[in-house]
Order: C-alpha cells, then sequence, then structure tokens
C-alpha cells in the first residue's frame, strides 16, 4: 500500500468519513464500472458498491488489508458482483424450470412447497432463543459467522454450533415430510441456494 492510500486507510479506521467519503467520490466509477462489466444493471451495479463501501467502513476496524486498498475493494465489489450474478441466474434457472411443468402440477408443487414452508418457519420459531436468533441472522440477513460473533458478542464457534443445530431441527422437518425432490427445491429457494 502506498503512503496515500495507507493514510487514508488509516483515517478511514478511524472513522474519519471525510477521508471516507473523498475516496468514495474519488473511485467509485471505477468500482461501478467493474461491478457494471459483469452485472450488465446498473442499479445492481450501484448497490453492489455501495454495499461493499457500508461494509468497508462498518467493519474497517476488522479488516487487515495487505496489499492496497484500492484492490481490496475491487476483489471485494467483484466477489459481491459474482455472487449477485449467481443469484439471478439461480432464480431464473427455477423460473424456467417451473414453467416447462404442466399448470396442474406447478399448483400443486406451490401448495406443496407453501406447506413445507409454513412447517420450516414454525420448526424455526421453536428454536431456542439465541439458536433462533444466530439461524435468523445467518440465513435471512444473510451475515457471515464473523459478523454474527461479533454482534451477539459470543465465538465463532458458538455460531457455527448453532447453525448445525438449527439446520438438524430444520433437517427432521424435511425427513417428516417424506418428500426430497420438493426438500431440494424448497430449501433452495429459501436458504437462497
Amino acid at each position: 500500500m502506498n503512503s496515500d492510500e495507507e493514510k487514508t486507510w488509516r483515517s478511514i479506521q478511524r472513522k474519519e468519513q471525510e477521508a471516507f467519503d473523498n475516496f468514495y467520490r474519488t473511485n467509485y466509477k471505477y468500482f461501478f464500472l467493474a461491478a457494471f462489466n459483469y452485472l450488465k444493471d446498473a442499479g445492481l451495479a450501484e448497490e453492489v458498491v455501495n454495499d461493499v463501501f457500508v461494509r468497508l467502513w462498518e467493519n474497517a476496524h476488522t479488516i487487515g488489508i495487505e496489499s492496497s486498498l484500492k484492490a481490496y475493494i475491487y476483489r471485494a465489489v467483484i466477489n459481491r458482483s459474482l455472487d449477485a450474478l449467481d443469484k439471478h441466474q439461480r432464480r431464473r434457472r427455477r423460473q424456467e424450470a417451473f414453467s416447462r411443468l404442466p399448470e396442474a402440477t406447478v399448483e400443486l408443487k406451490e401448495m406443496e412447497a407453501c406447506e413445507l414452508k409454513v412447517r420450516l418457519y414454525k420448526a424455526i420459531d421453536e428454536l431456542p432463543e439465541q439458536c433462533r436468533k444466530v439461524f435468523r441472522m445467518s440465513r435471512f440477513e444473510e451475515l457471515k459467522q464473523q459478523e454474527i460473533a461479533d454482534r451477539l458478542g459470543i465465538s465463532i464457534k458458538t455460531v457455527k454450533n448453532h447453525i448445525t443445530h438449527a439446520l438438524k431441527q430444520l433437517n427432521k422437518v424435511v425427513t417428516d415430510w417424506n418428500s426430497l425432490p420438493l426438500w431440494i427445491m424448497v430449501v433452495s429457494n429459501f436458504f437462497g441456494l
């Protein structure tokens, strides 16, 4: 990291808003174009870049940057863009698969999926409080395990144990439901896989 970048990074870590804003304004277009190159969607590219910058601001004190600040953010933007692209492609494939099924089958599958989803939500609500909180932060808020651990003041191992416990409980619901193909479809949709 050159001395200017290092100075900017230290300022951001100290939560100096002006340094952060200047860096954002100076480099936004570069990161936006990088995201747009993958996503081909201006709104989504803007969302990705802003999300990366928000996370950088929120987690600056825990981030260790070895190379350059700009290279670090560029890699984060590309990774986030690829994640967004992957989610979009999976959603499109599911929609295409449903569109090929006869209409009555689609309605039946949708009803079964809704029933299973209700059972899964009920099972989540029945989890112990801390386990439920960790699982929701992981699956619904899409937080990383370290972020959950930091927010709740617990270890990553405890976070992993809670998620494992929750998944075992949800697996029992699915096993009782006795519908593997539907399980694969619903869970992939339910958990954004």
